[in-house]
């Protein structure tokens, strides 16, 4: 019997199979890469419109503070310069200074809106600013200023001597009669009412009646009429803003910073030292009695350490992005 020749098939071998794995292998690594590519330009990107919004903030912020230089400058002459443009670095700011709110209804004298956009390429920040003016410590130069005729007898003391033109001064009218600015307006940047209730709040001082030797510090204001506000004891101190809507009797203690009388004062005996200013708007018929060994004198260091509890400078009072 003649034997068969068997034939063995191999199923082993791996020739043509790692071509495309490798194919599909750099596929995959190029798509990965491209896609690390793609995030990592589009992340720049993002970096870029990121650091341009906060160049563009940056530069509305520097339109603002360019706009509270120039009221500090010249408050009342406000649309004379406005409005406010600059280039700065990589981009511009433009800031417009209105008497306004957003909403068309009249500012108060002392208030002054300001809307500010700084723009760098294609990206624009705007800020809206609501700014109260500024205390004027610096122009304030008289020891006493009154509203009716100072009667000065005995051995007071006053640095400077109160001129003919600080008698009947016009308290209303105030310095510039072109800002339409009461004179207590232009020296502390709120009105009466808003600086009553500034001094409700701590750690100011409110009395709504005449006070007797009471504390006085900050920004005291105290509602004395029809009664007489006394201030006696010789080793009474004050300081700060002291307002008293009604009429005062000075005859001792000490006194650094402003005195604002809304009626009559009398100042003597008892060797009473006021250092600072003190303004007095008694009428015309009424006099500003100064007399006995009374100390009044113009010191600016009192002043503005007194006006410091508003604030210094053009002050921000509101502040939102737009």
């Amino acid at each position: 019997m003649k034997a068969k020749k068997l034939t063995r098939t191999s199923f082993n071998s791996e020739s043509g199979v790692i071509l495309p794995i490798v194919l599909i292998l750099m596929l995959a690594l190029t798509i990965t890469g491209l896609a690390f590519l793609n995030a990592g330009v589009m992340e720049n990107s993002l970096v870029r419109r990121q650091i341009r919004k906060d160049q563009a903030f940056y530069l509305a912020e520097a339109g603002v503070e360019h706009a509270r230089v120039k009221l500090r400058q010249d408050w009342g002459g406000w649309e004379a310069y406005n409005p406010i443009s600059d280039t700065l670095g990589a981009g511009t700011y433009n800031a417009v200074i209105d008497n306004e709110d957003s909403s068309g209804n009249l500012l108060p004298l002392t208030r002054r809106r300001v809307e500010s956009t700084g723009t760098v390429g294609e990206i624009s920040k705007t800020v809206e600013v609501m700014l109260r003016k500024a205390p004027t410590g610096g122009d304030i130069d008289s020891a006493i200023t009154a509203g009716g005729s100072i009667t000065v007898t005995g051995s007071a003391d006053i640095d400077p001597d109160p001129e003919p033109e600080d008698t009947f001064y016009d308290f209303e009218l105030g310095e510039d009669p072109n800002d339409d600015l009461s004179l207590f307006e232009e020296i502390f940047g709120v009105t009466k009412d808003e600086m009553k209730d500034i001094a409700q709040n701590f750690p100011n001082i409110y009395y709504d009646s005449a006070i007797n030797n009471d504390i006085v510090e900050n920004i005291t204001w105290v509602d004395g009429t029809p009664d007489q506000s006394q201030i006696t004891t010789a080793t009474w101190t004050g300081s700060g803003i002291f307002i008293v809507n009604g009429d005062l009797k000075i005859t001792g203690g000490t006194f650094d910073g402003i005195l604002w009388v809304i009626g009559s004062l009398y100042l003597g005996a008892g060797n009473p030292v006021i250092s600072g200013s003190v303004f007095v708007e008694c009428s015309t018929e009424v006099d500003t009695t100064v007399t006995g060994n009374v100390t009044l004198q113009l010191n600016p260091g009192a002043i503005d350490d007194a006006l410091g509890n508003l604030g210094i400078g053009v002050i921000v009072e509101s502040w939102q992005e737009i």
